[in-house]
């Protein structure tokens, strides 16, 4: 097979003629008849030139050409960006074998592209630390893509210092889809980073920023879930969980179909947070068993692990001792077995399971090992900079330092971060360990209320957060609404037509409504019953009572 790097140039009709038809045993002359910018272009790729007067004599084995790897490289692309990790692998695996056989110079770019795709494959996969090896090692080239690339990878593994000193994207007046990918991305990495940080005002106007350069390219829709899951994260932060949970239910079958791993996690974990301050704990429990499910399936160790976590925490509190230890059993079983496969245990999957011990055994007999156990965890959240992860803990160990009379340690550890989250802007965070640290607040309060001008802007937060806690314990409990209920009549018949096998055509010609608008209830069922199938709906539907 005859390879030309660029067919559409022009070259002389007799020049091409004799490059074609010379016999390999003279090729050396080849170079003494044609100029050197042809070599790579035009000479055929059987004669094997790698440099003028220099014949390889080998023959293209595989078939390849550069419009089968740039065809090649650009649908490896879309697969990623579709979630299609496995297709993406196998096809970036094949254009890999075949660079062997296209010119040097092309190869040589084609390979770095190789490489980029990978890492982020192994990015998509959560493979955090494989992906960083890679980008370390390999040659990735340069470009809008592999800089933020770098960048998720310094933020992820929290090197902040590498994080800052990488050049961000300019912003554009009008993006192209590849340039709005990128610049979602990279403006929900700062988001991210923001929160992180506890800098949550400017994350929330950084995440809005991204979703509406989003909203400028097609095929943005993972990326946009990605600042979505960002602002409800912070929408929960401040107390306003009606709208954080409006903004993560509308976009929840997107986040189950092609969104990126950070938004499952996030998206699930704040979910489930929102119906555990509901008291609604059955619900809750099902939505991280979805979050468990939903990890296992995509290759996602860090959600199954967070969800695992939080499982013995809501058992614990639900007064499940026997349920909560099953959880940590599972946590267990599941962290050894990514222990034998590749070395894909990230800090966070380390520290979900020495929580979720600290809690279970703080819970058989409250003890300073617990404390210490717990302590640890805290100390590797603020050594890899993520303050917000390390606020949740110092307000639990508060709690716990309370319980077993460490007065002035759990004061101290409060209030510093009391002071932290009135200048965030953190509210749920406290609220979330009311039953543990109100009456931490309220000594707190005494304490500061006539010396008020030097902890500004403590006194007002802790007066706010008792009398939330004070109204939330005169409200009756919550009970649970059954998911049937939270289906209207349009859906209910909707789904009885699902489970009689009808097609949405079907179903629209049998209820007089167009196949849109049938998509659309479909969807909402979706939703409501956290399912992203046909076949899961009419299963949850079934085992629901509703069909």
């Amino acid at each position: 097979m005859t390879i030309w790097d660029d067919p559409g140039r022009h070259i002389d009709r007799a020049a091409r003629a004799r490059l074609l038809a010379w016999p390999a045993r003279d090729s050396g002359a080849i170079v003494s008849a044609v100029p050197p910018v042809w070599i790579d272009r035009y000479v055929p790729v059987e004669l094997g030139f790698d440099a003028p007067g220099r014949c390889l004599t080998r023959r293209n084995l595989t078939g390849a050409s550069l419009p089968f790897v740039r065809r090649g490289v650009a649908r490896s692309w879309q697969l990623l960006l579709a979630m299609r990790v496995a297709e993406a692998r196998d096809l970036i695996e094949a254009i890999e074998l075949r660079l062997d056989d296209v010119p040097a110079g092309p190869a040589a770019r084609f390979r770095a592209a190789v490489h980029l795709l990978q890492a982020v494959s192994l990015v998509l996969q959560d493979d955090w630390l494989g992906a960083n090896a890679l980008a370390n090692s390999a040659n990735l080239g340069t470009g809008s893509a592999v800089t933020t690339l770098r960048r998720l990878l310094a933020w992820r593994l929290g090197q902040q210092d590498l994080f800052h000193a990488l050049p961000r994207l300019m912003p554009h007046p009008r993006y192209s889809r590849r340039l709005a990918i990128a610049a979602t991305i990279d403006l929900s990495i700062e988001a991210a980073a923001a929160l992180d940080q506890l800098h949550l005002p400017l994350a929330e106007r950084l995440a809005a920023d991204a979703m509406a350069i989003a909203q400028q390219g097609r095929g943005t829709e993972g990326p946009a879930a990605f600042a979505a899951c960002l602002r409800a994260q912070v929408l929960y932060e401040q107390g306003r969980l009606d709208e954080a949970e409006a903004e993560l239910l509308k976009r929840l079958p997107i986040i189950n179909a092609e969104a990126p791993v950070e938004c499952g996690y996030r998206a699930y974990l704040v979910l489930a947070r929102i119906s555990r301050h509901r008291r609604h704990h059955e619900q809750t429990a099902m939505l991280l068993t979805e979050a468990e499910l939903l990890g296992k399936r995509r290759g996602w160790p860090r959600l199954v692990a967070a969800a695992l976590a939080e499982k013995v925490s809501l058992f614990l509190e639900a007064g499940r001792p026997a349920q909560a230890c099953s959880s940590a059993e599972s946590l267990d079983r599941y962290v050894l077995e990514l222990g034998r496969g590749e070395p894909r245990l990230l800090p966070e999957i380390r520290d979900c399971r020495a929580a979720a011990w600290a809690r279970l055994r703080w819970a058989e007999a409250p003890s300073m090992t617990a404390v210490a156990a717990l302590r640890q965890v805290y100390h590797r959240a603020l050594d890899r900079q993520d303050f917000y992860a390390g606020s949740r803990l110092a307000i639990e160990l508060a709690g716990m330092l309370a319980k077993i009379e460490e007065t002035e340690r759990a004061d101290d550890l409060l209030l510093q971060t009391l002071k932290s989250g009135a200048v965030a802007g953190l509210f749920q965070v406290f609220i979330e360990r009311s039953a543990e640290i109100e009456p931490l607040l309220r000594r707190l309060y005494s304490r500061l209320e006539g010396r008020s001008s030097l902890h500004p802007p403590v006194l007002p937060l802790i007066g706010s957060l008792l009398s939330h806690i004070a109204a939330r314990a005169r409200a009756p409990a919550p009970s649970a609404r059954p998911i049937g209920d939270r289906l209207s009549a349009r859906e209910q018949d909707i789904l009885e037509r699902l489970n009689q096998g009808l097609s949405n055509k079907a179903i629209a010609r049998l209820l007089a409504i167009s196949p849109e608008t049938v998509k659309s209830h479909v969807k909402r069922i979706f939703v409501k019953l956290a399912v992203t199938t046909r076949i899961e709906a009419l299963s949850r539907g079934q085992s629901l009572g509703l069909l």
